[in-house]
């Protein structure tokens, strides 16, 4: 799980961690001329010669959201000014959405992300956000705040690490193929726009799905257990002759007449892509050779299950059951 990282000093800190990165990979151009849209600006640029990354670092304090000017962009040492190709700006006052930028932390293992939320234009009106994203085929992660918030973005790269240059690069690249892609009309193309919608609004719904689920997401973790003591107490109370209900360190739960394995459960505490990918992987994969028969049943919280993922369940013969947790100090776990 991804946190996005809201306190202020720690911002900071992955701030300074991402500038000491990029100027370790690459070599001081001295001070060089930098142009935007609303003017320009001198700042030393990094970059390890022509045709390659170039970075530079600077505070705009003055701005609606005040940041951590963080510019990328081709480095042609010929040129006057060197012209931006994308901004990973980072809000130093504050943790305003209206800013691309933000950093998440990796709850397992302490790693600090650079992130950028796709808003990305195509120098064209109505360019922007969906289009890079469905053009690019990048694929934008859930972080969450402390109040549940979903905030999603693309993952660049850890800021300590040696590769966040190339990483950095990658990202440069992708950003400046779709800018060439849309000043050459690649994306007015009928067909091209239909899907880019398709692609928004099908994003758009998963998104609201996604809102305000960390929480829950959490609380149901816990139970996890629980959720497979019920299933475990309710099938073993309709056992029928021959019958073993069992569970195994691979398995929540399976049901065995004889030497063949007739059931398997598969439990989840949440209802997103991930969770149903894995469970789908696990309940087939886990009883691949037990026999066309075998039933299996997905078990996860009520809520919202994309339409295309309750399809899936249906054509592959994986029945879908839910729980929920009573209200109170003390929740239990009920089994629909």
């Amino acid at each position: 799980m991804l946190l996005t990282v809201t306190d202020l000093k720690e911002k900071r800190a992955a701030q300074a961690a991402l500038e000491q990165t990029v100027r370790a990979g690459l070599a001081d151009q001295g001070m060089r001329n930098i142009g935007f849209p609303s003017g320009n600006a001198d700042e030393i640029i990094y970059s390890n010669g022509a045709g390659k990354l170039w970075a530079a670092f600077g505070a705009v304090d003055s701005a609606a959201v005040p940041r951590r000017w963080n510019a990328f962009g081709v480095f042609d040492p010929k040129r006057h000014a060197q012209m931006i190709t994308v901004e990973i700006n980072i809000p130093t006052t504050s943790n305003s959405a209206r800013v691309a930028g933000f950093f998440a932390r990796d709850a397992a293992t302490g790693q600090v992300l650079l992130m950028h939320d796709g808003s990305v234009g195509g120098g064209k009106p109505g360019v922007g956000r969906s289009a890079f994203l469905f053009w690019s085929k990048t694929k934008p992660v859930d972080t969450y705040g402390d109040g549940g918030e979903v905030r999603s973005g693309l993952i660049i790269g850890a800021v300590g690490s040696g590769d966040l240059p190339g990483r950095l690069w990658w990202f440069v690249q992708h950003v400046k193929g779709f800018k060439d892609a849309v000043k050459r009309g690649d994306l007015d193309d009928p067909e091209m726009r239909k899907a880019i919608a398709e692609w928004e609004d099908f994003n758009s719904e998963s998104s609201g799905r996604r809102r305000g689920r960390r929480r829950a997401e959490i609380d149901y973790i816990s139970y996890h257990g629980e959720v497979v003591e019920r299933l475990f107490e309710e099938r073993f109370a309709r056992r029928r002759d021959g019958e073993q209900v069992l569970n195994s360190r691979l398995i929540d739960l399976y049901v065995r007449n004889g030497t063949a394995m007739t059931e398997i459960y598969e439990v989840k505490t949440g209802t997103d892509r991930q969770s149903i990918y894995t469970a789908i992987g696990q309940l087939v994969s886990h009883s691949v050779g037990e026999g066309a028969d075998i039933a299996r049943t997905l078990v996860i919280p009520e809520g919202n299950l994309a339409p295309d993922l309750e399809r899936c369940l249906t054509s592959l013969s994986i029945d879908l059951r839910r729980f929920t947790l009573t209200s109170g100090k003390t929740p239990k776990v009920v089994l629909s």
